[in-house]
């Protein structure tokens, strides 16, 4: 890469995106459990739910990034290249999870809090789809790049 920082440095900034979603879900999904309407209290639910989820998942990979940097690791393109993979899987995981939050919608049949979660659930995937492959396009020169001691 042009700036010699290494994969680790871009993975740790990356997950901050990932990080911020979280907190900002968690604290959405607060603010909707206080409301009197079922259905925003059940999205709201899915917000806060995600959004922990969200925000422990960044923590623990910008802490093994940051961890990498500390000690120097020089496994940076294979461990690009298992991010990648990891995140591609989930992209896939995320389109089910779009898919499953628009069929709650659709079977809610007057039922308000089964149309929350699918209403909760969906914006959660959108998110999560589109960071994924974001990612995953990003770290694409991370994988492809050779040791120092190979490169020509």
């Amino acid at each position: 890469m042009s700036d010699k920082r290494t994969f680790f440095h871009f993975q740790e900034r990356a997950l901050g995106g990932l990080w911020a979603w979280g907190l900002a879900s968690m604290a959405a999904g607060l603010g909707m459990l206080a409301v009197p309407n079922r259905a925003l209290r059940h999205a709201g639910l899915q917000a806060l739910s995600w959004g922990a989820i969200d925000a422990l998942l960044a923590w623990l990979g910008r802490r093994g990034a940051r961890r990498s940097i500390a000690r120097g690791a020089a496994d940076g393109p294979r461990q690009a290249r298992r991010f990648r993979a990891i995140l591609l899987a989930n992209a896939v995981l995320d389109a089910g999870y779009i898919a499953g939050g628009l069929a709650l919608i659709r079977s809610a049949r007057g039922r308000p809090e089964r149309a929350g979660m699918g209403v909760g659930i969906v914006p959660q995937g959108l998110f999560l789809l589109c960071y994924d492959l974001l990612l995953a396009w990003l770290a694409g020169p991370w994988a492809r790049e050779l040791p120092e001691d190979q490169n020509v």
